[in-house]
């Protein structure tokens, strides 16, 4: 068995704890940590709210155009945030950004049609809000989304 001193005990504990974190951040366990995901923040030249109407000017937000992307904005008037997904040609879907368990980010995963939190470990939801599995007991709060000649219509 190897005895090492202080010294090399210290830094052999600290690249441990480097390289460990280093594989967590890089398995998106960052998040986990920091409650932020990778999903991109939207363009604020793209966006309006008034009265609690969101509209998205989609010629304005390139990270929409297409199918299989997803943007977040957060807004003051907006407490959780919001995750918008572009679900299918012409349809988008809108939930609370936060999972309802630690208020970790949600991301939006187009290939099982659902939002997942950022966390390791964390909870999934149906594109509706609804709960799929992991440790969230409460469903994502989902907001009305209506699409007219390139504009994007969110009631919050």
């Amino acid at each position: 068995m190897s005895r090492y001193n202080r010294r090399q005990f210290l830094k052999k504990g600290a690249v441990t704890i480097v390289v460990t974190s280093t594989c967590l951040c890089g398995l998106n366990g960052c998040a986990t940590i920091t409650k932020i995901g990778n999903t991109p923040a939207i363009n604020p030249d793209s966006y309006a709210l008034t009265n609690n109407i969101l509209t998205i000017d989609l010629s304005k937000e390139v990270n929409l155009s297409q199918v299989g992307e997803a943007v977040k904005i957060k807004h003051s008037d907006i407490p959780n945030g919001l995750i918008i997904a572009h679900v299918e040609e012409n349809r988008f879907e809108v939930a609370s950004l936060l999972c309802t368990h630690r208020g970790v980010e949600v991301e939006y995963d187009h290939e099982q049609t659902n939002f997942s939190c950022a966390s390791l470990g964390g909870s999934t939801y149906e594109i509706n809000g609804k709960n799929i599995s992991g440790p969230a007991t409460k469903p994502l709060k989902d907001s009305e989304a209506a699409l007219k000649d390139g504009i994007l219509t969110i009631k919050i």
